[in-house]
């Protein structure tokens, strides 16, 4: 097979090339009777082969003898994520690549999904020259591994390595365990991580933000997945996530930061939150208070609301009977509903016992009446009726479709619980029978597909202040669904709804500004997710799983800017480029004294100041160049990062003042035991920003009482207290932030 060469910008590290098993695996995806065709697989830039094409090339190149690579993936909800690392895969056995690692669910039935379906659509279980897959693996599989790994290395066109793997620390550490002792040097490896917003992430942050823990503190599955990247010498790290805002804004000295990002890019049936809350809001249903289980309110019978849903389910079920693909092995073979109450389990008996009680009365009603009085029976149907009719003009009418479900929906449709007690499904099996209503919580969150899902009721509330991507992540009801989305429906509550189109917003504004830059420097990539429109949709509950407050509120400061002898040699170019431009655009200089919040009494101050500047310029001159180097302080840089971006997004015009302290001439600190390291250490932070003289203006005095104010200063840093011959790091640039209580501001910021 050949292809064009694409010219891509920036370039990629290597052009992969797809060879025999690529070719094999897409053709057989393209076989598959719900799937794409082989041409849309293969043909342009943004088909599947082209984005993998363009994601492996950005990774590590085989041909090198050692190295690492990060890179970030982002694509929708339900939207081919599995496919598209599939085929990297494919490409990378296809390249020389020896060792394939894929990080798989946090849970077992999604780590069984993945496998299941790597197996499948990789020929794995047919057997043949390609794969030896290991699932879970421990020291006990250290001799097959390595005699799999010897085999490859003696001639690479034998079996490539597949390692699946729970994204749990045991399972991880178990796997490092059994790689730890086997000659991995010259064996191009790729590891996948699915779902790599969820759990990979450090979850200590706040923890060493407020020094209780030392800087190196890591949690447990971030720990392992870091150990697991030191025993392969050879080896590219993706990121696969739908909802990449903890990746993206992750402190710059986090080992996961990625260096780059991709996109990948759904096929034209695909039908994500844009199709669902800006096209076609119609789809959406209510589900009113008085429905929902609440402490102060019990339930006690069927919500409405449920019942509505239940029967939209049994007409676009009865509608899928009639119409469907009915030779052995036809596309598009299930229909579905899920309800997706609380997360407590016991709330998922109780809906699983008003649906089965919903099936049996249904049943009844319909079998007793039907022949005898079918206008009672058409009446019970015709509000759920109309409501389909009016978006999916095509149904037909509704007297078949009663028929249908006499005939054959209810002797198919299924009531399971999909969650963690011992009486739940552990896994579907979709060709069991065509019809199922799951009822679940986590389970049915993240990462796990239903097969046909076109009625979702989801009584889950809000909550207080969720994470937009944990919310994103319960819309199992997006995916590949154009052929009869008209037949779909959503319950929620009106503030879930909200929430979600918010995020919508939200989700198309990463992909625009990522689609721009794909593939550059993720650094660059962050300035401009910063920047442009100024984050317009962005709400502060964007980041992360697990979250965080940092307040913006008052002064704030760094408390390690001299963590790295770059950052402090690029830090003190930045401040006099800053000094001397702003001084040119907005001077001239004065004394700060001399601004009105000092009064006439003030004593004179040599500190410097300017007025007036756009908080704008302030962001884009200094704070997105600024190395921040001390993990704890790039969380607190980002927090402010995103709270400037809020505020200019209400008042594009805010204007702030600078105070140049001690004209930039490096003044004298000591630096401290803190976080666990000794003041001799060059990484212990510094005692005080600020001077406390006595009887004096000091400098936490320096600042403007209604706008920003930022605070520019050089020191010298030594290990004694008013001891300057101690110094042994010079003139390094250190800032402090003043945000005044009429712009305080609040982030959440990735934990």
């Amino acid at each position: 097979m050949t292809t064009k060469s694409v010219p891509f910008c920036p370039p990629l590290k290597w052009t992969p090339v797809e060879g025999e098993f690529t070719d094999f695996f897409l053709k057989g995806k393209s076989r598959n009777a719900d799937g794409p065709t082989f041409e849309d697989l293969t043909e342009g830039d943004d088909s599947v082969l082209g984005e993998a094409k363009r994601i492996l090339g950005r990774c590590l190149p085989p041909t090198e003898s050692s190295g690492s690579e990060t890179g970030l993936v982002v694509g929708y909800v339900q939207s081919g994520k599995t496919l598209s690392f599939e085929t990297v895969i494919a490409l990378a056995r296809d390249n020389g690549y020896g060792l394939i690692i894929v990080i798989a669910g946090t849970k077992n039935n999604l780590l069984d999904q993945s496998v299941d379906r790597l197996k499948k659509d990789l020929g794995i279980d047919e057997g043949g020259e390609v794969w030896y897959h290991i699932a879970n693996p421990n020291q006990s599989h250290f001799s097959q591994i390595e005699g799999k790994i010897k085999a490859w290395k003696k001639k690479p066109q034998k079996k490539s390595m597949l390692i699946t793997v729970l994204k749990h620390g045991g399972h991880l550490e178990k796997l490092a365990d059994a790689l730890d002792k086997i000659p991995l040097r010259g064996v191009p490896s790729l590891i996948i991580d699915d779902e790599s917003d969820q759990a990979s992430l450090n979850t200590y942050a706040s923890k060493i933000h407020n020094g209780s823990v030392t800087d190196d503190t890591k949690s447990t599955t971030y720990e392992k997945i870091l150990t697991l990247r030191t025993k392969i010498p050879h080896h590219s790290y993706l990121q696969y996530t739908a909802t990449p805002q903890a990746n993206l804004l992750i402190a710059q000295t986090d080992l996961l930061n990625a260096s780059f990002a991709e996109l990948v890019t759904p096929g034209d049936d695909y039908t994500g939150g844009k199709a669902f809350f800006k096209e076609n809001p119609n789809l959406i249903c209510n589900i009113p208070a008085t429905d929902v289980a609440t402490p102060e309110q019990a339930l006690l019978s069927t919500p409405k609301s449920l019942l509505a849903a239940f029967r939209y389910f049994l007409l676009g079920a009865a509608q899928h009977s009639l119409t469907r693909d009915k030779k052995i092995g036809g596309k598009d073979r299930n229909r579905s509903m899920m309800v997706h109450p609380a997360v407590r389990t016991t709330s998922h008996k109780e809906y699983k016992v008003w649906l089965d009680q919903a099936k049996v009365a249904t049943m009844r009603f319909v079998d007793n009446n039907f022949k005898s009085k079918p206008s009672s029976v058409t009446r019970h149907f015709q509000i759920e009726y109309d409501s389909l009719k009016k978006t999916y003009p095509q149904l037909l009418p509704l007297q078949d479709l009663i028929e249908a479900m006499v005939d054959d929906v209810f002797d198919e449709l299924i009531v399971v619980e999909v969650n963690g007690t011992p009486d739940a499904e552990k896994k579907i099996s979709w060709k069991q029978s065509r019809y199922w209503i799951l009822v679940g919580g986590a389970k049915l969150d993240r990462g796990y597909t239903v097969e046909g899902l076109s009625v979702t009721y989801m009584p889950r509330p809000l909550g207080g202040s969720p994470a937009a991507d944990t919310l994103q992540q319960r819309a199992r009801f997006f995916g590949y669904k154009r052929a009869y989305l008209e037949l779909c429906r959503i319950f929620l509550q009106q503030d879930v709804k909200a929430a979600f189109i918010e995020y919508v917003e939200h989700e198309e504004f990463v992909r625009k500004v990522l689609s721009a830059h794909r593939g550059q420097p993720l650094v660059e990539w962050r300035r401009d997710f910063i920047l442009t429109e100024l984050l317009k949709p962005t709400r502060p509950n964007v980041i992360g799983i697990s979250t965080r407050r940092i307040p913006v509120d008052g002064w704030l400061a760094p408390r390690a800017m001299h963590r790295n002898e770059q950052a402090i040699l690029d830090n003190r170019k930045l401040l006099q480029n800053v000094k001397k431009a702003w001084t040119k655009s907005y001077g001239p200089l004065v004394t700060a004294t001399s601004l009105p919040q000092f009064g006439p009494a003030s004593k004179a101050s040599n500190n410097e100041a300017l007025s007036g500047i756009p908080l704008k310029v302030i962001l884009e001159d200094f704070f997105l160049k600024v190395a921040v180097k001390d993990q704890a302080d790039a969380e607190q840089h980002t927090a402010i990062l995103l709270a400037f971006a809020e505020l200019l997004r209400k008042n594009p015009n805010l204007k702030s003042e600078v105070f140049f302290m001690n004209p930039l001439k490096a003044a004298y600190r000591s630096r401290t035991s803190a976080r666990g390291l000794p003041k001799e250490h060059k990484h212990a932070p510094i005692n005080q920003y600020f001077s406390q003289s006595a009887a004096a203006i000091n400098d936490k005095s320096f600042c403007s009482p209604s706008s920003i104010s930022l605070q520019l200063r050089s020191f010298n840093l030594g290990t004694e207290p008013r001891d300057e011959s101690s110094t042994d790091i010079f003139d390094v640039t250190w800032y402090a932030i003043h945000v005044p209580s009429n712009l305080k501001q609040q982030l959440v910021i990735e934990q």
